[in-house]
């Protein structure tokens, strides 16, 4: 039978874990309402020019760098 350090030493990681996971699911979260309050094409108050082009390309290149990382094909 585990003493109680060995079961704490276990549960450490797994309460670690879960925080972190639910930090990451918040961040996503907010990177979906920040994705959907960028400048939309067609709206002629705000008209998409080379900038815009320029941003949602560098969230596309570091949002792709996640998804290397999460699912392991990362160089």
């Amino acid at each position: 039978m585990p003493n109680n350090r060995q079961q704490n030493n276990r549960l450490q990681p797994e309460a670690a874990y879960e925080n972190s996971h639910l930090v990451a699911q918040d961040l996503v979260e907010r990177i979906r309402e920040l994705l959907f309050d960028m400048p939309a094409p067609g709206v002629e108050e705000h008209p998409i020019d080379w900038t815009h082009v320029g941003s949602i390309n560098e969230v596309n290149k570091r949002l792709s760098s996640v998804v290397a990382f999460l699912d392991g094909t990362e160089h």
